[in-house]
This record gives C-alpha cells, sequence and structure tokens, in this order.
C-alpha cells in the first residue's frame, strides 16, 4: 500500500495481526526484505525507505536521518501500542535513532548495524568515501554497482543468495541510491555513542564471519552493559540470509518473548 508521511509518498507493506513491529530494510533494499523474515504471529510494518523502492525519491534535503526518522515517527500513529523496531545495517542505523527519539519504541534489535560514527575526522573520511561510491553509481550504472557491491568480502552468500537479492538492487533508481548515501550515509549520521544508556531494550544480532560489525556490537555493550549480542555462525554481514533458519529462531524469540 501507499501512505503519505509529511508530503513523501512511501510504499509500506503491512502484514498479519499481533504486537507491531517496525521492519527497516538495509541499503539497496525494499519493504519486501521482510519476506527473508520468517513467519510470525505479529502486526509487521515495513516501509521502503526514503530513496528506496517506489517509496517517493524526494531531494537530498528531505532524506536526511532527521527527516527519515520524523516521517517513521508518524508511521508508528499506525497503532497504539508500544512498538518494536528491527532494522538492518541502513535500518538498523535508523532503528536506533528513532528509538532515542521517540518513546513508543520499548525494544530495538539491530542486526549489523552501528550507533554512528564517534569522531567528526572520522565522519569527514566516510562522507568522502560516500560520495565517491554515490558518483561511481552515476556514472557507471547499477549493473556495474550491484556487481562491486556483490563482490565485498563482508558478505557469505552463495551464488544462489545473490542472484535471489539482483532483482531488488538492479530495480532501483541509480540517482535514488546516490542521493541516499549523501543524504543519511554513516557519514551524514549524528553519532549516537553517547546516547546508548537513553535507548529502550535493545539487542544485537551479528553475524560471527563480520568481524567489523561484531567489533563494533562489543564496543556497544562496553559502553552499555545490558545490550544483548547473538551471533549467528557461518553468517557475514546479511545474517537473515546467510543463515536463515538460526537467525530465524533468534529473531522468533527476540519478538515473541524466549530470550
Amino acid at each position: 500500500m501507499n501512505i503519505d508521511l509529511r508530503g513523501v509518498r512511501y510504499e509500506v507493506t503491512v502484514q498479519g495481526e499481533g504486537k507491531p513491529v517496525l521492519f527497516l530494510h538495509g541499503f539497496t533494499g525494499t519493504s519486501h526484505w521482510i519476506d527473508w523474515l520468517p513467519a510470525m504471529p505479529i502486526r509487521s510494518v515495513s516501509p521502503s525507505l526514503l530513496q528506496h523502492g517506489s517509496t517517493e525519491h524526494p531531494t537530498v534535503g528531505r532524506s536526511t536521518m532527521s527527516q527519515q526518522v520524523e516521517d517513521l515517527s508518524r508511521l508508528l500513529d499506525l497503532d497504539d501500542r508500544p512498538w518494536t523496531v528491527v532494522g538492518y545495517s541502513l535500518g538498523g542505523r535508523i532503528a536506533l535513532t528513532l528509538a532515542a527519539c521517540d518513546k513508543r519504541v520499548e525494544h530495538v534489535i539491530g542486526i549489523s548495524t552501528t550507533p554512528g560514527l564517534r569522531s567528526s575526522k572520522e565522519r569527514s573520511a566516510r562522507r568522502r568515501q560516500d560520495e565517491e561510491l554515490a558518483r561511481f553509481i552515476e556514472t557507471e550504472g547499477l549493473v556495474a554497482f550491484v556487481k562491486r557491491w556483490e563482490s565485498l568480502p563482508l558478505w557469505r552468500q552463495t551464488e544462489e543468495m545473490k542472484h535471489a537479492l539482483r532483482k531488488d538492487r538492479l530495480a532501483q533508481d541509480p540517482t535514488a541510491l546516490a542521493n541516499s548515501l549523501r543524504a543519511i550515509g554513516t557519514g551524514h549520521m549524528p553519532s549516537l555513542w553517547g546516547a546508548l544508556e537513553h535507548l529502550p531494550r535493545t539487542d544485537l544480532i551479528v553475524g560471527a564471519e563480520d568481524h567489523k560489525f561484531n567489533a563494533i556490537a562489543r564496543q556497544m555493550q562496553e559502553e552499555r552493559s545490558d545490550l544483548k549480542i547473538y551471533e549467528i555462525s557461518n553468517a557475514g554481514h546479511a545474517p537473515h540470509i546467510e543463515n536463515a533458519p538460526e537467525f530465524g529462531t533468534i529473531i522468533k524469540k527476540l519478538i515473541l518473548g524466549g530470550i
């Protein structure tokens, strides 16, 4: 369905009945990423984020973290009960920020994600990297970008997995993806390191082979001791795809209770 949020038309997939859970996909994803997740007796709400899928593609200034979070706060109006928010990678960064800003979020689950970069120097360097990738997308096109994206060492994906993901990736708008990097890439995200203690219940899921995000998760746990980490074996940066059975068991217990 399409939902207007502050003047922007969003593509939103809403399924099932039960406790409300907001699902936020990663970079190059869409609202349909929940098809990779196990069936649960919940009310799942999954938007295509700004600059992704069939959601309207506004300006870079209208696609920043603060704008995206304000839109999602309006989406939480769909249910007056407390929300669980599940976010993967880019979606995880947004989920953590939303949880810091909206008290209706009672539980946040971050998958392969980060609370941002600590220093302005790190953020500046990352913005330069994101701009280089944005220009690559615009000049070389989606096919070349997807080939480059698939070859990153953080994945543990079979050719069959890559093929299944390729359809959504190639259906994206190249200018929109480039603008997503310019608006809400990690270098543009305000750091949440100083706000971790103010977040609601927070759980992190990481692939055992995703060494970078494993290390980030451990650093987050050092800052907040009650934060829990769930490591998925034989998986890299996309554990919900690379080891779906083990991931499915964990996510169901976290959302439905049992952990």
